[in-house]
């Protein structure tokens, strides 16, 4: 008999988010894979679980994958995890998933906190049709391409970035989309220092600019109207 895969959402900031089904999940299940080691250690010492962990990355997950297919396929139950939120969004994981799929493997989710649908639900936006493009390049010009592509749609674009990116995405967004553009930036959710900047991009660049950067960004970009 197989074992099941779970795909667990765990908290993005606040840890009283995580759900009832998904500490009983982890509880039961035999082992857990986790794109941060360290940060799930901390998730599971704050419920009091114990579990054995397999760390996976961009870089190594093809290669994990064989390993923790295998103790499914022994029986083990496991559950996938991320650094924080829904699993597989920008986030290590889709290779395991795909090839429980194409093993018959029972894969199933439970379902939880979202960086993306957080944040979207408190922007005052119309987001009933929206696409959420996750992190950009890195490359300046290749920013401002896609920018200039997506300019165009009208519904709303989600990125996800960094503090140490921010301000020059901000500006790429700028010349892409144009200095009049309504977006709005959340930061920190359900962390301490939480906050939403509402505006036109030249409005939020200059309400940043004087301010400390930290923590982890979701801008969302308006449609053109």
């Amino acid at each position: 008999m197989k074992g099941t895969l779970y795909v667990v959402a765990t908290p993005i900031g606040n840890l009283k988010d995580i759900t009832l089904r998904a500490i009983d999940t982890l509880k039961d299940v035999d082992f857990i894979v986790a794109e941060n080691r360290l940060h799930s250690l901390k998730l599971l010492s704050h419920f009091g679980i114990s579990k054995h962990i397999i760390g996976i990355n961009s870089y190594n997950e093809e290669r994990k994958a064989k390993e923790i297919i295998g103790h499914i396929k022994q029986g083990k139950d496991c559950a996938l995890l991320t650094s924080a939120g829904t699993p597989c969004i920008s986030d290590p994981g889709t290779r395991v998933v795909r090839a429980c799929h194409e093993l018959g493997i029972d894969v199933r989710v439970v379902p939880g906190p979202s960086a993306v649908i957080g944040a979207l639900s408190i922007s005052g936006l119309f987001v009933d049709r929206f696409i959420f493009y996750g992190f950009l390049p890195q490359k300046k010009g290749k920013k401002i391409k896609i920018m200039t592509e997506l300019s165009s749609l009208s519904y709303p674009v989600v990125f996800f970035e960094s503090p140490r990116r921010l301000m020059e995405t901000l500006e790429c967004i700028k010349e892409g989309f144009g200095d009049e553009r309504f977006i709005v930036v959340a930061k920190e959710m359900t962390k301490l220092y939480e906050g939403v900047i509402r505006g036109n991009i030249s409005e939020v660049i200059e309400y940043l600019q004087p301010q400390e950067i930290k923590g982890e960004y979701v801008i969302i970009v308006d449609g053109r109207t």
